[in-house]
């Protein structure tokens, strides 16, 4: 089943745009636009403008939409809590975390990843975001306006350090830079997940820029060696973000104690992408393409945002579908219910028309009779009748039942005639006995013998013949009863 899927890459001074089709086969690249995001006077810049001009270059019809947001809007913290059921950890977690964040609980979007148990067992670690819900207003609000929900809400750059983290060895630990032109944020992936997060403010001087980078990478490092338990020292750093122009990248690389490298997912993953996608540049790209290979993956994510009902956006979308497809079924049972109906009125016409027949054939064998109610019964209580009433021919034998005849036969044939019955059909009025015996003389002995039952009239040799050994004789008795 193909899908689209629209992922925005919001950062403080442009927006990253990149559609996917995905299906069963292959996920590619169908369109990819960065829009700049202008100065403007509401808090929310220019953001309506650019996702307008999105909405405008490509085709969304039919299109879910997933988002991130600069990482400087969130406050990220590792916290352990007591118990370790996802339920009870999303109602307490605002509270949790309202002493160390300058807001109420609830102004707070939050949500949270399960990461190892700690040394204690009784605990569990978290990894956690939150955002005031004011400052993801405007962002709601201009996606609103073009008439798009987003399916989820993260923030800029976690969406390609757990990709990065899927595609390295488990034992190995990396950092994944993703930095923009005011802040930058910092990913420490360690067994194929994110383990923690840092995000920092940037001054827009190229030079300083850098500077305050490699500090900030230095002091995470160093925290990292202090933590007991922590993950072994990072071998690379993979570079994501736009925040690079100006910037001189190999001067950066050279300050830095491990090897400094962009990524690219494209090539990582494995993702084609059509001819007319638009120029493709990865550094830039790869945060709104992470997203939607993470949607259409299924890849766990940090989520501050829940989208309505999945099965309203459903109904909403194929609206029109559903209606037609609604008249057409309700056509169907109409026509379902008025065959049958028709089915069960020719079917009464065919029972009427069957009862007057058995009717009439009970009047021409019963013309005595004076009502008619039950034509059928009252045909079968007259038919008994007749049978008690009537006197048929071997009514005599009727109370003899066959093991009683095969009795009478065995004890009129004297044991010293040698004779087997091969066969005896019992009729009302007539017995054939087939059998073998000796010789012609002891088929008429056996012949005199039977004349001696009682029930029976007489006895005829139906036939008397030699068998091919001449040795026997096949015979044939007719008993008369």
């Amino acid at each position: 089943m193909s899908r689209k899927v629209l992922g925005l890459d919001i950062r403080s001074d442009s927006l990253c745009a990149v559609l996917v089709k995905g299906s069963l086969r292959e996920s590619r690249i169908a369109a990819s636009l960065t829009v700049p995001i202008e100065a403007a006077g509401d808090e929310s810049g220019g953001l309506p403008a650019a996702i307008e001009a999105v909405k405008a270059a490509m085709d969304l019809q039919n299109a879910d939409c997933v988002v991130s947001v600069p990482a400087s809007l969130f406050s990220c913290r590792n916290v352990f809590v007591p118990f370790g059921n996802s339920k009870k950890i999303r109602m307490v977690l605002p509270y949790e975390l309202e002493p160390h964040l300058p807001y109420p609980a609830d102004e707070m979007l939050v949500d949270f990843a399960i990461l190892d148990g700690s040394e204690d067992r009784s605990e569990t670690e978290l990894l956690t975001v939150a955002m005031e819900r004011q400052r993801l207003a405007p962002v709601l609000a201009a996606l609103a306006a073009v008439k798009i929900e987003p399916e989820r809400v993260t923030l800029s750059g976690f969406a390609a350090a757990a990709w990065i983290g899927r595609n390295i060895e488990p034992d190995q630990t990396a950092l994944c830079l993703d930095i923009d032109e005011t802040s930058g944020a910092l990913f420490v992936v360690a067994g194929s997940r994110v383990r923690l997060i840092r995000t920092f403010p940037l001054p827009p001087d190229p030079a300083a820029r850098g500077r305050a980078i490699r500090s900030h990478i230095r002091l995470t490092m160093g925290a990292l060696n202090e933590i007991p338990g922590s993950p072994k020292p990072p071998a690379a750093i993979f570079l994501t973000g736009s925040g690079i122009a100006g910037m001189n990248i190999e001067a950066l690389a050279d300050a830095l104690p491990i090897e400094l490298k962009p990524a690219d997912l494209t090539r990582l993953l494995a993702v084609p992408h059509d001819d007319d996608a638009g120029t493709w540049d990865p550094l830039q790209m790869d945060g709104a393409l992470a997203l939607v290979l993470a949607e259409i993956e299924g890849l766990e994510s940090l989520n501050v945002y829940r989208s309505q009902f999945p099965g309203r956006k459903i109904i909403s979308r194929h609206r029109e579908n559903l209606i037609r497809t609604g008249v057409l079924a309700a056509a169907v049972l109409v026509l379902m219910f008025a065959s049958v109906l028709i089915q069960s009125s020719l079917l009464s016409s065919r029972v009427a028309d069957l009862d007057q027949q058995i009717a009439a054939v009970f009047r021409e064998a019963f013309p005595d009779a004076k009502k008619v109610a039950d034509p059928y019964q009252q045909m079968q209580i007259n038919m008994q009748e007749l049978k008690k009433n009537a006197a048929l021919p071997g009514e005599a034998l009727s109370t003899l039942s066959s093991i009683d005849v095969l009795k009478n036969i065995s004890d009129s044939i004297p044991a010293e005639i040698q004779v087997v019955l091969d066969r005896m059909v019992i009729g009302p009025e007539a017995i054939l006995i087939s059998g073998t015996t000796a010789g012609f003389n002891a088929v008429d002995e056996i012949k005199g013998h039977l004349e001696r039952i009682s029930e029976f009239k007489k006895v005829t040799i139906s036939s008397a013949n030699m068998d091919r050994t001449g040795k026997e004789v096949n015979f044939q008795l007719k008993v008369d009863l």
